[in-house]
């Protein structure tokens, strides 16, 4: 049975709204940067504001007031954390970073050594018709991944350069970050009281949904970073490879990136082992193939289990699309946003069938009913006159 007219319209409408959202989100990526920082630190902060709202039941009468009051005390926390964290860590690490960066020569001239020795290795085992195969696969692949990182770093600079008055912006994030979680229950019905009151239960869906999702994802994220980080900066110390801490921040920071971010954040520390001590390669590898295997066995079923759900193959194509339009941002927002159309297309599709299902029922004619009652009612006549 085909759809009525006005379903149809509805759903033509309904694409159209999003492509105009999706083209207005994009080309006011540069503004919405703070509220996308105060959006994901909302969503960190939100579960211990409630916690603490719950945990003292003084001012229960001036529940605004009192919840204004425990978003200051964490502010407070929170700001003496991050100076706390500046002084004995930051120093330290930018120390490592600037020797690492004088030391960068003299290490890629060592791993180039370390490579040019394995080569020789290599052409000594191996036969030469194999060797030209090996080759020229290997330069296809570095020529690929040469532009697809030099395409990723330009648009990348493109957004960055973009946002120029991104510090300005940044500036607004403890104000911004304030109100979301001040005023997060009120966020909705006010969102909501925009439009018409037929669409509320759908609008509130949606809202649901981007809440479950993201919240999900940026604290998994952070929880996943935060682990691997700590791992590969221990296990790099006990093999004594040199700028471990350095090396366990970057691996912490790619962990954002889903899927391909933890390999690209063993780049750099597999680099230096080369460059400084090639004999515990073997060794780090291991590390941080250990480290992944943990966090892909253990930590990402129970942390992530309920963030996404979607097929890694969904992941990659999202983290693809994403840099295209928007380099390290669409890297990192690509699958949460992908997560969220899924779910909202599986909801709008279920819509879809029960209300195909309600149409088809209205649709059966009052006498073929009556009918169809009449004629159950015969059989059970004739069953009973049976027995």
């Amino acid at each position: 049975m085909t759809s009525p007219p006005f379903k149809v319209n509805r759903l033509i409408w309904f694409l159209v709204g999003a492509i105009v959202v999706c083209v207005l989100l994009y080309q006011l990526r540069s503004a919405i940067v703070p509220f996308i920082v105060g959006g994901a630190l909302a969503y960190v902060l939100a579960p211990f504001v409630s916690w603490l709202e719950r945990l003292l039941p003084w001012m229960s009468s001036r529940s605004g007031l009192k919840r204004a009051l425990l978003i200051g005390f964490i502010f407070i926390v929170v700001a003496l954390s991050v100076i706390a964290a500046v002084v004995a860590v930051i120093p330290p690490t930018i120390a490592e970073l600037r020797h690492f960066i004088e030391l960068l020569p003299q290490l890629m001239k060592q791993s180039s050594a370390t490579f040019q020795k394995w080569n020789a290795q290599f052409e000594a085992g191996v036969p030469p018709e194999m060797q030209v195969l090996i080759r020229d696969s290997l330069h296809d692949a570095g020529e690929a991944l040469r532009g697809m990182a030099k395409g990723f770093i330009l648009r990348t600079v493109e957004v960055i350069a973009s946002t120029f008055n991104l510090l300005v912006g940044l500036a607004m994030v403890p104000l911004i970050l304030f109100y979301l979680l001040k005023d997060k229950e009120k966020l909705t019905p006010g969102m909501l009281s925009l439009l018409p009151r037929e669409w509320h239960r759908h609008a509130r869906q949606v809202i649901i949904t981007i809440n479950t999702v993201l919240g999900a994802y940026v604290r998994g994220q952070l929880m996943l970073g935060l682990a691997v980080g700590v791992a590969v900066t221990i296990g790099l110390w006990i093999l004594g490879v040199r700028f471990a801490p350095a090396l366990g921040l970057v691996a912490g920071i790619f962990e954002l990136v889903p899927i391909i971010g933890p390999w690209l954040g063993a780049i750099p520390g597999i680099f230096v082992v080369l460059a400084t001590a090639p004999e515990k390669f073997i060794w780090v590898a291991l590390l941080y193939l250990g480290v992944q295997l943990v966090e892909n066995t253990i930590l990402v079923p129970r942390i992530q289990s309920e963030a996404l759900d979607i097929h890694p193959l969904v992941v990659l194509a999202s983290l693809v699309i994403g840099s295209e339009f928007a380099g390290l941002w669409g890297f990192i927002l690509g699958p949460p946003l992908a997560a969220i159309l899924y779910r909202l297309h599986m909801y709008f599709l279920s819509v879809w069938n029960s209300d195909d299902a309600m149409d088809q029922e209205r649709a059966i004619p009052p006498d073929e009913e009556e009918s169809e009652d009449e004629l159950h009612n015969d059989d059970a006549e004739e069953v009973s006159t049976d027995r």
